[in-house]
C-alpha cells in the first residue's frame, strides 16, 4: 500500500454537549419586577437633566407625569405616598421657577401652581402622621416657604419658617437644622422690593439676618461644626459689605480671615501658614522661632474651603478698596490670583459645594457659579487698581482683558448642577452681562481719566447697546449718565455736563455713590464756572447776581460734603476738595487739601491725587516758590503719564528729541502747570528753562486748542441733529 504524502488533516469532532446548545448550565438571573409604585415614584430621579441640557424640558413633563401616574394608582404605602407629592412639589418649583407656567409654549405647565398647593397640602398630612417620615415634613416646609415667596407673601413666608425652625428637634438631622436656618437667611436678605436702579433691602430686615447669622454661627459652635461656622462668618460678610454697613465690615473681615488662618502684611504677602485639618483652622499659627521665608500662599484641598477663601478675598478686596486702603487690597488681590491660577474654582464647578457633617447626609450648600467668579476676578482687579498713570495702567489693562476673557467664555458650555433649575441659567447669564457692563464702565473712566476720548465714546456706544440688549438699560441709566457728564466736563462742554450730572442725580437711587458723586461734580463744575465768570466779568450788576448764586451753590457745597462723609476714600477726598473750596480761611483750606492729598495718596489714586497737587501748589504759589515748584513738578509727571503712550518714542536720526519730550496727557492741567512753571522761572531769572517751557506750552496750547475744536463740533453735531 502506498502512503499519502500529503494527508487529510482529520475532521474534528463535535462535542456531545456544547455551552451553546445546551442551556441547561445557564445561570439565568432572578429579576423581580418592581411595583409600578416604585418604578413611577422612581423614574424621576432617572430621568434628571442640568437645565442647559436639551432634554431638560422634557425630563421635567415626563417627571411630571410619572408621579401623577403614580399618585393615580391609589392604595399607595405612605413612604412612596409621600414621595410622589413631595417630587410632585420639588418638580412644580422648578417649573414655576423657570418661567415655564406663566408661557404659552408649555401647555403642559399650566395650573402647575394649583397642583404644587395640593402635593404640598397632602404631603404634609401624611408626613405628620407618620413620624417615620419626619424628613419629609422639614422638606415640604421650606417648599412652602419658597411657593409663598414666589407669591409675594413676604410676612406669611418669614411666619413659616419661624414655625420650622421652632418645630426643630434636637434628633432632627443636623443638614435639616441648618437649613432652616439657612431659609431664614435667604427670606431676609432677599429685596422685598426691586427699583429700577438696584435691589432694595430694609435696615430691619438687615438686622434680623444678622441676628439669624449669629443664631447659626451659635450652633455650629455648639456642635462643633467648623465648616458650618466658616459658612455663618462668610454670610456675616456678604450681608454687611451688601447692605453698605462698612463700619462693621473689618472686624467681620478680620474674623474670618483668622479661622481660614489667613494674615497678610499692608502692600506686601501674606505671612506663611501651613494649613491643618479642617475643623482646626482656628488653632492655625506659625510655629516659634521659625523665620520668615519666601512669599508663599495657603492653598485648600477642600472645596468648600476654596469656595469661601474665594468669596471671603473678593469682598476684602472690595471693602479695603471701598476704603481707599491699596496697601491692604493689593496683597488680597494677589493671594484671590493665586488661587484662581492653582485651579481653586475647579473644586466646584458646577456652584455647589458639600459640608460633611458627623451624623445624616452632608449640608449642600450653592454658591456663586464659579464662572462668575472668574469673570469677578477681573473686574475687581480693575477696581482695585486705582492708578491711571503709566503706560500701562494695571486698571485698563484688567478690564480690557476681562472683556477679552469675556467675549470668549460666553462661548463655552457652563456646567450647572442635576438639580439646578432654568432660573438658575438666568441667573448666570444676566450676572455675566452685568459684570460685562461693569468692566465696561471701567474702561470708559480710565479712558476719560487719559484723556483716550476717542476710546471713551466708542465703549460708550458699546455699553448702552449691551445694556439695551440684556434689558439692563435702567439698572446702568444713572452711571451712564454719570460717565456722559465726565467726558462733557473733561471736553469743555459745561452745559452738556450739567445736564448730564442732573440726569444721573435724578436716576439714581438717592444717597447712593453714583447720586453722591452725580451732584458732587455738578458742585465742582459750578466753581470753576463762577471762578471763570469772577475774572472775566467786570460788571457790577452782573457781580451782584453772581453774588446771590453763590450763596445757593456754598449751601449746596456744604451739603454735598457733608454726603461724602462716609462714603469712602473717594468721596471722602472729593469733599475735603470741595470743602477747601468753599471755606474763606487759607489755613483751613490748606488743612483740607493735605487730608484730601493723604487720603488720595493712601488709594493710588493719582488722578485725583493731581488735582489736589495743583490746589495746593496755588496756595504756597506765591509765599513758597521753592515748594510750590516741587508740588508743580510731581503734578506735571502725573499730568503727563494719564496719557502715556504705551511704548516709548524713540528719537531721530540727528537726535532731536524736542518733539518726542513733549507728552501731553491731560493737556489743561499740563497748560496750567506749565504757565505756573514760566512764572517761577522768570521769578527766578532762569531764561533758559523760560524758553523750553514756552516750547513745552505752545504744545500744550495746541492740544488745548484741539480739544475745544472737538468740543465745537460735537455741539455742531448735536444741532444739527
Amino acid at each position: 500500500m502506498m502512503s499519502d504524502d500529503n494527508p487529510r488533516p482529520a475532521k474534528r469532532q463535535r462535542r456531545s454537549e456544547s455551552p451553546l446548545s445546551s442551556s441547561s448550565d445557564i445561570v439565568q438571573p432572578n429579576f423581580t419586577p418592581l411595583p409600578p409604585a416604585v418604578l413611577l415614584v422612581s423614574l424621576p430621579s432617572l430621568l434628571v437633566h442640568p437645565p442647559n441640557h436639551p432634554a431638560y424640558v422634557n425630563s421635567l413633563c415626563l417627571s411630571l407625569t410619572s408621579l401623577r401616574r403614580c399618585l393615580a394608582l391609589g392604595s399607595l404605602p405612605p413612604e412612596i405616598e409621600c414621595r410622589a407629592w413631595t417630587g410632585l412639589a420639588e418638580l412644580g418649583m422648578k417649573v414655576i421657577s423657570g418661567g415655564f407656567s406663566q408661557s404659552a409654549d408649555y401647555p403642559w405647565a399650566r395650573g402647575i401652581e394649583s397642583e404644587v398647593e395640593k402635593a404640598l397640602s397632602k404631603g404634609s398630612i401624611i408626613a405628620q402622621k407618620h413620624p417615620s417620615l419626619r424628613a419629609y415634613k422639614h422638606q415640604l416646609a421650606l417648599l412652602q416657604a419658597q411657593l409663598s415667596q414666589w407669591q409675594h407673601k413676604t410676612k406669611f413666608t418669614r411666619v413659616q419658617i419661624r414655625n420650622l425652625i421652632a418645630s426643630l428637634l434636637p434628633t432632627d438631622p443636623p443638614y435639616i437644622i441648618y437649613s432652616a436656618h439657612l431659609a431664614s437667611i435667604t427670606l431676609l436678605t432677599t429685596p422685598t422690593s426691586v427699583s429700577s436702579t438696584e435691589p432694595v433691602h430694609r435696615r430691619q430686615d438687615i438686622n434680623a439676618a444678622l441676628s439669624a447669622v449669629q443664631d447659626l454661627e451659635a450652633l455650629a459652635t455648639q456642635n462643633a461644626h467648623a465648616h458650618v461656622k466658616l459658612l455663618a462668618l462668610v454670610l456675616r460678610v456678604r450681608i454687611l459689605v451688601a447692605s453698605g454697613m462698612w463700619a462693621d465690615v473689618l472686624a467681620a473681615l478680620l474674623c474670618a480671615e483668622n479661622v481660614l488662618g489667613l494674615s497678610y502684611e499692608p502692600a506686601s504677602t501674606p505671612k506663611v501658614r501651613k494649613p491643618l485639618a479642617p475643623a482646626d483652622h482656628t488653632s492655625q499659627t506659625v510655629p516659634p522661632g521659625v523665620p520668615p521665608q519666601e512669599t508663599e500662599f495657603i492653598y485648600f484641598e477642600d472645596a468648600f474651603e476654596a469656595a469661601m477663601v474665594v468669596h471671603l478675598l473678593i469682598m476684602a478686596v472690595v471693602f479695603h478698596t471701598h476704603l481707599g486702603n491699596a496697601a491692604d487690597a493689593s496683597p488680597r488681590l494677589s493671594h484671590l490670583h493665586a488661587l484662581l491660577d492653582s485651579g481653586a474654582l475647579d473644586k466646584f464647578p458646577s456652584g455647589y459645594v458639600e459640608i460633611a457633617l458627623p451624623s445624616g447626609p452632608p449640608l449642600t450648600i450653592q454658591a456663586t457659579h464659579p464662572r462668575i467668579l472668574f469673570m469677578l476676578a477681573f473686574l475687581v482687579s480693575s477696581t482695585a487698581k486705582r492708578d491711571a498713570v503709566g503706560r500701562k495702567p494695571k486698571r485698563k489693562v484688567f478690564a480690557f482683558e476681562g472683556l477679552a476673557m469675556w467675549e470668549t467664555e460666553v462661548t463655552r458650555e457652563i456646567m450647572f448642577s442635576p438639580w439646578a433649575g432654568q432660573g438658575d441659567v438666568e441667573e448666570v447669564e444676566q450676572r455675566l452681562a452685568r459684570i460685562k457692563a461693569d468692566l465696561l464702565c471701567e474702561l470708559i473712566a480710565v479712558s476719560i481719566m487719559r484723556s483716550e476720548f476717542d476710546s471713551a465714546e466708542e465703549n460708550m456706544n458699546l455699553l448702552i447697546a449691551h445694556t439695551r440688549a440684556y434689558a439692563l438699560f435702567p439698572l446702568f441709566a444713572a452711571r451712564i449718565a454719570l460717565h456722559h457728564a465726565h467726558l462733557a466736563h473733561a471736553l469743555g462742554q459745561a452745559p452738556r455736563a450739567l445736564q448730564c450730572y442732573r440726569a444721573a442725580a435724578h436716576l439714581a437711587e438717592p444717597g447712593s455713590f453714583v447720586n453722591i458723586a452725580a451732584r458732587a461734580g455738578e458742585v465742582v463744575l459750578k466753581i470753576g464756572l463762577k471762578e471763570g465768570e469772577l475774572h472775566n466779568d467786570k460788571d457790577d450788576c452782573r457781580s451782584e447776581e453772581l453774588d446771590e448764586d453763590e450763596d445757593e451753590d456754598q449751601k449746596d457745597g456744604l451739603l454735598i460734603v457733608k454726603a461724602c462723609r462716609g462714603m469712602g476714600g473717594t468721596l471722602e477726598a472729593l469733599g475735603q476738595v470741595i470743602e477747601a473750596c468753599l471755606t474763606p480761611e487759607i489755613l483751613k483750606a490748606k488743612q483740607h487739601l493735605k487730608l484730601a492729598l493723604s487720603i488720595a495718596t493712601k488709594a493710588q489714586d493719582n488722578h485725583l491725587r493731581a488735582l489736589v497737587l495743583a490746589l495746593i501748589s496755588s496756595h504756597y504759589f506765591h509765599t513758597a516758590s521753592d515748594h510750590a515748584l516741587e508740588m508743580l513738578q510731581t503734578c506735571e509727571q502725573l499730568a503727563a503719564g494719564l496719557g502715556a503712550p504705551p511704548t516709548k518714542t524713540v528719537s531721530n536720526s540727528q537726535g532731536d528729541t524736542t518733539q518726542m519730550s513733549v507728552v501731553v496727557g491731560n493737556a489743561p492741567l499740563g497748560l496750567w502747570v506749565g504757565e505756573r512753571f514760566m512764572e517761577l522761572f522768570k521769578r527766578a531769572g532762569k531764561e533758559a528753562r523760560v524758553r523750553k517751557q514756552a516750547t513745552v506750552n505752545a504744545e500744550l496750547v495746541k492740544a488745548v486748542d484741539a480739544l475745544a475744536q472737538r468740543s465745537l463740533a460735537a455741539q455742531h453735531m448735536v444741532a444739527s441733529s
